[in-house]
């Protein structure tokens, strides 16, 4: 490369060649290839949701093909390279974070960063003035009464959560106690009243079937005893009746005997009574 660039090391951080195909990392070519790109890849940058696309890469060896190779000083040489090492160049933009910024001008956590942000002068015309990131992650004073004052109201509206909780089910229980009492006393009054018209209609209730086959039962004794009663007064009617026949033929029989020979006698036994007629007439 040259006298001035001695004692120099270098690190390659990518190229064009002359085309204007950019060199990427990992493809170990000395030329250019053409590779299926996707989503989160260098030297591409995808249009649609899930959209790949061939484009043409240069290898990342270097060759007589590249027209602009980028470098980065990893070692500095002998001698100061003109525009580059031979002056300071003041940081442009400082750390944004706080603890970076602690970590850079080494300062104490009770040190405050907002002093040592790195400021950049801008002017415009006649006018300057200075423009400064916003720390990020910063604890101030404020932030911490914030901080508290939300911690307070988290506790007193977890208290206030629980309170109503409790309130609420007391109401509750009341209720429910209320609404359990009224519901016995309705039950209790209902059941007096289907027990007194139980009571009531307890003789003109339909019988059951062993209450009805009781009364079939005691009514077929009933109709067997008067039947056996009849019986035996149509037997004993009988019985006098033939006595009293049996009688009234024997006086019959004793007033005929009674009666002079050669006089015809009829004797008709009607009502136990002998009746006499003289032959020939009805």
């Amino acid at each position: 490369m040259g006298e001035e660039y001695k004692g120099y090391i270098f690190r390659i951080t990518g190229g064009n060649d002359k085309q204007g195909f950019p060199m990427k990392q990992g493809v170990l070519v000395n030329g250019r290839v053409r590779l299926l790109l996707k989503k989160k890849t260098t030297t591409y940058r995808p249009r649609r949701t899930g959209e790949r696309k061939k484009k043409s890469v240069r290898g990342c060896i270097i060759g007589p093909d590249l027209a602009v190779i980028a470098l980065r000083i990893e070692k500095k040489g002998e001698k100061d390279i003109e525009g580059v090492t031979d002056g300071d160049k003041p940081r442009r933009k400082g750390p944004k974070r706080a603890n970076y910024i602690r970590k850079v001008f080494a300062l104490r956590k009770k040190d405050d960063v907002r002093k040592y942000v790195v400021r950049r002068e801008i002017k415009k015309k006649d006018k300057t003035f200075y423009k400064a990131p916003k720390i990020q992650r910063l604890i101030t004073e404020k932030r911490l009464r914030r901080k508290k004052l939300e911690k307070r109201d988290r506790i007193a509206a977890f208290k206030a959560k629980k309170e109503a909780r409790a309130k609420y089910d007391k109401v509750l229980s009341t209720y429910m106690k209320e609404k359990k009492a009224a519901h016995d006393t309705k039950a209790a009054a209902a059941g007096e009243g289907e027990k007194a018209k139980d009571q009531a209609t307890k003789g003109n209730a339909p019988k059951t079937q062993t209450v009805a086959r009781k009364d079939a039962e005691n009514k077929g004794k009933g109709n067997a005893e008067a039947a056996a009663n009849k019986k035996g007064t149509t037997t004993q009617s009988k019985q006098q009746a033939e006595q009293k026949a049996s009688g009234a033929g024997a006086q019959v029989k004793g007033t005929i005997q009674a009666k002079p020979p050669g006089t015809k006698v009829t004797a008709t036994v009607a009502a136990g009574k002998p009746s006499t007629k003289p032959p020939g007439k009805k």
